[in-house]
């Protein structure tokens, strides 16, 4: 039997070069693939047709059964087989995908071909995808170079179809932080203890990243101690564990409190101090009242200007003076004190060193 006869009662599909046809992975190796596309050979598709990634590995891309679109650029190559191309495939068929992204603001992956000047070069859905270096990060990108090979998730931006094509990571990673802001926000309360990063310093208080979301500590939930500047005790970078004090979803705001995962000075407050007691204190406070005075840190106590043995405006700040303790009311955490002469033998409260005692706590160091 010849093979007119064999093959007669059999029908083939044409197949012409330009033709686009579907394709069944059948075999993977180093030089390139061989697809299945239901035609009486197979075609095989060499590794340069496969993308415009000269570096990709076919073997980690490809697998038996994967199923692809393929351009037909001969129908017999010298081998026998058909000629395809992948890649010629996607760009044919990429103009309805990339509008299709565009228009549905559509999440797609695409990995980095290329460093331009001003960004990278993504390919995605069968295009070539200008990132500008701006809409890499949420932050700025200097080193571009380290992009290369990597799959970015992204969104088309600016679409001008036959000229230019954006896409921006940058929109990804803002819309990811907000779905997490708003998991976050709905899931603490008052009252939990989160581990956070100090990201920035102002007078009034410090910002603490707590998982991707910025919380504030006023200055007045910083320390027990009076301090006037937040770096008396935080540095930018410090890591920390923290109080939630208040949760505003609305508003999209929390409210936290470093002094509240430390050891309250108040608690044994009337088992250290008695009436009748002589200390050395320093002053932290003066006003038309009186002066206060700091026993220790986070315990102040009021010297009434009719307890001062001078006139106010002879007192100065950081001064250290005699004190007596006239009584102690720890529920509301006030004690009236009166100034006695400074004696040698009078106690003065040992002062421990606060930013030992963070450290010691949070583990500053590492």
């Amino acid at each position: 039997m010849g093979m007119s006869d064999f093959l007669e009662g059999y029908t083939f599909k044409t197949l012409r070069p330009g033709d686009i046809v579907k394709g069944k992975v059948i075999k993977v190796s180093d030089e390139g693939i061989i697809a299945n596309i239901d035609y009486k050979s197979d075609a095989f598709v060499p590794k340069n047709e496969l993308s415009l990634n000269p570096n990709f590995d076919v073997k980690k891309t490809f697998n038996v059964e994967d199923e692809l679109d393929l351009y037909i650029i001969s129908v017999e190559n010298d081998e026998g087989n058909v000629l395809a191309s992948k890649v010629m495939a996607d760009d044919k068929l990429s103009r309805g995908k990339i509008e299709k992204a565009y228009k549905n603001k559509e999440i797609i992956e695409g990995e980095v071909i290329e460093v331009v000047k001003g960004g990278v070069i993504a390919y995605s859905l069968g295009a070539k995808v200008f990132i500008p270096a701006s809409q890499l990060e949420l932050h700025y990108v200097d080193k571009l170079n380290e992009y290369l090979g990597k799959t970015l998730r992204f969104r088309i931006i600016e679409y001008i179809p036959g000229k230019k094509i954006v896409g921006s990571q940058k929109e990804v990673l803002k819309l990811e932080r907000e779905k997490a802001k708003k998991a976050l926000l709905s899931n603490l309360k008052e009252g939990d203890i989160v581990e956070g990063k100090v990201k920035n310093i102002i007078d009034k208080g410090a910002f603490v990243d707590i998982g991707g979301f910025d919380g504030f500590i006023p200055l007045s939930e910083i320390s027990w101690e009076r301090i006037k500047n937040p770096r008396e005790v935080l540095e930018i970078g410090d890591k920390v564990s923290v109080y939630i004090l208040n949760v505003d979803e609305k508003n999209e705001k929390i409210t936290l409190s470093l002094r509240k995962v430390l050891p309250d000075p108040w608690e044994n407050a009337e088992t250290k101090y008695h009436e009748g007691d002589l200390l050395k204190g320093t002053i932290t406070n003066i006003t038309p009242f009186g002066v206060f005075v700091q026993l220790e840190a986070g315990i102040e106590g009021l010297v009434h200007k009719n307890n001062l043995a001078n006139s106010i405006k002879t007192y100065k700040m950081n001064d250290i003076i005699g004190v007596e303790i006239l009584n102690i009311n720890q529920q509301d955490k006030k004690i009236n004190l009166k100034e006695v002469p400074l004696e040698e033998d009078i106690v003065e409260i040992e002062h421990q060193e606060l930013r030992i005692t963070l450290g010691e706590i949070f583990n500053k160091n590492f």
